[in-house]
């Protein structure tokens, strides 16, 4: 065979095809070359002399069954193996399924179906698993290929680029990585691929080289920068090429919620001054200080829609300093009415500024469970109503889309976040509070219980 064929492999790839255990799983980026690698290993496995048991391989579709046969075929010419591809049809309970396969001189086959779990009724040998997370059933598409390899002792092998926290796919690579299944886990993200030398080998297979092209790490930035520049926004970029799965199933805001509702180019003011006091705006301001941003929202009601006209976020500002900004905002009438975060550190601020503004004009707003419901849920109302209007900013974006709606053990409904440096979902409590603000119903928000101490 012609060692030539393997310098086109990334070391990564020739992790995958060597490895040995029963069960496997990738866990990858989009378009690294998985599939394509993962056909030469079909071919090297049934195209010596001797019989050899069966590959079968479940793709999404038929045209990504018609690639992996494809791709077999550019192998087994590479590697001087002699094979023949027919079409085959098969009626499994009342129902056709079509395969394509490929048999080569010793009567060794490979078999490339669909993602129907009776694909592999009465059916034995070595099965691989394409684009998993996709699947239409993957529990049972699992159960049906796991009798078809391991009861005979033949490896199963599945791999894909994640499709959210809850697909079956990201449920077995978490029970083999917590030590619940018997298995191994492969994880290349398009980091890891850069490292391994894949933008080299784009190179060479470009310009038909026979060698592999130095590393060159600026080559390989502008590489990753030029992908990364292109993508939507961070939670493509982690689902589709950093193997992390997509929180957008699980965020209260979705990007098409979110996109639904941004403005290119709006046009935001440094602040209300000279504002007239006809328009009517609405305030929400978040209190953080060292590790949590502070943020000004301002929204004007035009007709049901409410636009932004202030987004101010401040950074390890003090509070004498951000207490002089709200006296700024508070002091034009056009301002009806503005919430504020009074939780832990932002509670003496707001008690003082409410006492100055009066409670009609400016609220504290204590977040507890309960609260951040009511702050939350009327938010998505509004952003599924398409009646909010927000800067077409990627922080902006990130912001609102970190809050998940996660159920407790004991049923009980939480709004969480993750912490990180752009901050806590700090806008999206803002832009809540300024919109609860402008509840033209004017019903507080209710207060925290309290409680006498044992023995009054």
């Amino acid at each position: 065979m012609n060692e030539a064929v393997f310098k086109l492999l990334c070391p990564f790839q020739l992790r995958w095809l060597r490895e040995n255990a029963p069960l496997a799983g990738g866990e990858k980026s989009r378009r690294i070359g998985w599939t394509w690698m993962h056909a030469l290993g079909a071919v090297l496995g049934r195209a010596g002399k001797r019989k050899t048991c069966n590959y079968y391989h479940s793709s999404t579709d038929q045209t990504a069954s018609v690639e992996f046969i494809d791709y077999c075929g550019e192998w087994a010419r590479m590697v001087n193996a002699v094979a023949v591809v027919a079409e085959e049809k098969e009626v499994i309970d009342e129902q056709e399924i079509t395969s394509l396969v490929m048999k080569f001189q010793n009567g060794s086959k490979i078999v490339a179906g669909s993602s129907n779990p009776k694909f592999f009724r009465s059916k034995g040998g070595e099965v691989g698993l394409d684009e998993y997370a996709f699947a239409r059933d993957g529990r049972e598409l699992y159960k049906a290929a796991h009798a078809t390899a391991m009861f005979w002792g033949y490896p199963l092998r599945f791999w894909s680029t994640h499709n959210g926290p809850t697909s079956y796919f990201n449920q077995l690579i978490t029970q083999i990585r917590n030590g619940q299944m018997k298995g191994v886990v492969h994880r290349v993200t398009i980091l890891d691929a850069v490292a391994d030398g894949i933008v080299e080998r784009i190179e060479m297979r470009r310009k038909r080289l026979d060698y592999i092209p130095d590393p060159d790490e600026s080559a390989r930035r502008a590489w990753l920068d030029e992908l990364r520049a292109t993508c939507p926004d961070q939670d493509t970029w982690d689902q589709e090429y950093m193997c992390v799965p997509s929180t957008d199933q699980g965020s209260l805001l979705n990007y098409e919620l979110i996109q639904g509702c941004e403005v290119a180019n709006l046009e935001l003011w440094d602040g209300v001054d000279g504002v007239a006091e006809s328009r009517a705006l609405y305030a929400g301001f978040d209190v953080g200080r060292k590790h949590d941003l502070s943020v000004l929202w301002i929204l004007e009601r035009v007709g049901d829609v409410f636009w932004t006209r202030v987004l101010k976020t401040l950074k390890n500002t003090t509070f004498s300093a951000q207490e002089g900004l709200i006296d700024q905002v508070m002091s034009n009438r056009a301002v009806r009415r503005m919430c504020i975060d009074s939780s832990g550190l932002g509670m003496d601020m707001a008690e003082r500024l409410k006492q100055r503004w009066g409670a009609h004009r400016l609220e504290p707003v204590n977040f507890t469970a309960p609260v951040k419901a009511d702050l939350a849920l009327p938010l998505l109302q509004l952003f599924q109503d398409r009646r909010a209007r927000v800067p077409a900013e990627a922080e902006v974006r990130e912001d609102l889309h970190k809050i998940r709606r996660v159920i407790t053990t004991s049923g009980n409904v939480r709004f969480e976040a993750e912490r990180s440096e752009s901050g806590h979902a700090d806008r999206f409590w803002s832009l809540a509070l300024a919109h609860h603000a402008a509840d033209m119903r004017n019903v507080p928000l209710p207060a925290p219980l309290l409680y006498k101490p044992g023995g009054w």
